[in-house]
């Protein structure tokens, strides 16, 4: 989901900006696009200092951190290891679910706007 959005928003960038309804459009449909994002990864950190204790961690590395930790272990999960997976998938479907509409939604009706105006399409794989 993180490629596909980053994808999306180098095209967003990409766009010529020959009309405001068009760079409006645009730049709706990249606030969605993040605002889904900043919920599965944080945006801030720069690698660099105390990024990991400044900002917190997000839907990814909590789901990476519940991995390693199963991965490291001899015994089956434990129940709440079971808990916060089945937690974490719910949110990662919903988020799914949110990437999809706006896709569905506001891409589409991008890429129609883009369309009327002789300008190449958004793609979103």
């Amino acid at each position: 989901m993180v490629n596909q959005i980053e994808f999306i928003r180098s095209q967003l960038l990409q766009l010529p900006s020959t009309s405001t309804s068009l760079k409006s459009a645009a730049d709706a449909l990249d606030k969605k696009l993040i605002e889904i994002e900043e919920n599965l990864i944080q945006r801030r950190l720069t690698g660099q200092g105390q990024d990991t204790v400044r900002w917190p961690p997000k839907l990814l590395t909590k789901i990476s951190y519940l991995a390693g930790g199963l991965a490291s272990g001899d015994f089956a999960p434990t129940k709440q290891q079971r808990e916060v997976h089945a937690l974490f998938k719910q949110q990662l479907t919903a988020l799914r679910q949110q990437l999809d509409a706006t896709l569905n939604q506001d891409l589409m009706a991008l890429n129609k706007l883009l369309a009327d105006n002789n300008i190449k399409t958004v793609i979103n794989h």
